[in-house]
């Protein structure tokens, strides 16, 4: 009986595929495939278990010629899969594929009603800590409080929020060399989405990143879209204004020192304001070519600088972020140069022939 049940099978299956929808016949399908996957006499116990509608384990041990031990491992992956129910007096019920799928889906629908509702207990709790941060922000900008960010990453969170959320200028001061191409193809990349929007964009560079290739190239790319770039000969401070209602200043207490301060007080994002404009008021056009006749770089020109006012090698390394080596490899060469008799005597001389 069961030789010959299983000689029917392949008709009935055609007869069951015949009457299911395109969609439930290819889950089916899928159903028992993955059951095969699993173990290698699945299929075959679940076509027996179709054509024999009441069956207990030693039938089917006896018409596959599998152990009892093969049939249990089969049994237990078709009861995995929802294929196969127990009956009564230890018989089994074969399952069709697609009433085993939609009790599968079922459970998988309804957990993930659970996880959602539990996304949204969440964020109706965070909501309603909201409004004690905004006031505790507002209050401490009211109180002209200063806030310290020691920890870079909560200032580099900080910067990219206040870059998302600035709605009409950022103004920026940046000391140092010039950055990495890659990171300059980040800032360009940036700076031009704010362009995008309508954000005015202003920075100001130190001198000597005139001839650092990356700054140079990005600072050309961002002002083609309307950018605003500027040098001095000595950037103070790392500085960014956003909407003139936030100031962000690194507090540089020393060389290692990555911390910020974050300042809301409407009167001191003023007076930051203001000296960022006069700041810029003095500073030459970063891409500006007058001048540039000179034999010496940029930084030999903010060194040149530095020594017609009679400052230190120390104080002009520290001031361009340079070695004091370097600093003073530059000076010998002008020096020379110049024919000049003394560092004084060189700035003068630069000044007369034109070379700052």
């Amino acid at each position: 009986m069961a030789i010959s049940g299983v000689q029917k099978m392949p008709a009935q299956r055609d007869t069951v595929r015949s009457h299911l929808p395109p969609r439930q016949d290819r889950r089916s399908k899928h159903i028992v495939e993955r059951t095969s996957v699993l173990e290698g006499t699945a299929v075959e116990l679940y076509k027996f278990a179709v054509a024999n509608p009441s069956w207990t384990k030693q039938d089917a041990s006896d018409a596959l010629g599998y152990t009892l031990k093969h049939i249990e491992v089969s049994i237990a992956g078709l009861e995995r899969q929802r294929l196969l129910a127990p009956g009564t007096s230890g018989q089994w019920v074969a399952i069709a594929p697609e009433t085993a799928l939609a009790d599968i889906v079922d459970e998988d629908e309804r957990t993930m009603l659970q996880l959602r509702s539990r996304v949204s207990e969440r964020r109706r709790e965070f909501a309603s800590i909201v409004p004690v941060f905004l006031e505790a922000r507002a209050h401490a900008a009211g109180s002209g409080s200063v806030e310290v960010l020691e920890d870079p990453a909560k200032v580099r969170r900080l910067l990219i929020d206040s870059g998302r959320d600035v709605m009409t200028s950022v103004l920026i001061a940046q000391p140092g060399q010039g950055s990495t191409a890659d990171v300059q193809e980040e800032s360009v990349r940036k700076d031009l989405e704010l362009l995008q929007r309508g954000i005015q964009r202003r920075n100001l560079y130190p001198t000597g990143t005139r001839d650092h290739v990356p700054t140079r190239k990005a600072v050309a790319t961002v002002t083609d879209a309307g950018g605003e770039f500027r040098a001095l000969p000595f950037v103070p401070l790392r500085l960014m204004i956003f909407d003139k209602n936030l100031a962000i200043v690194a507090r540089q207490l020393d060389p290692g020192d990555k911390a910020a301060l974050v300042i809301r007080d409407p009167n001191l994002v003023h007076i930051f304001t203001l000296l960022f404009d006069l700041a810029w008021e003095i500073a030459s056009p970063f891409l500006d070519e007058v001048g540039r006749k000179s034999p010496l770089t940029s930084t030999q020109q903010s060194i040149l600088n530095g020594l017609a006012v009679g400052y230190s090698d120390e104080v002009i390394a520290r001031r361009l972020d340079i070695s004091v080596r370097t600093c003073r490899r530059h000076i010998a060469w002008m020096l020379e140069e110049l024919r000049a008799d003394s560092r004084f005597q060189a700035g003068i001389k630069a000044r007369d022939a034109g070379w700052i």
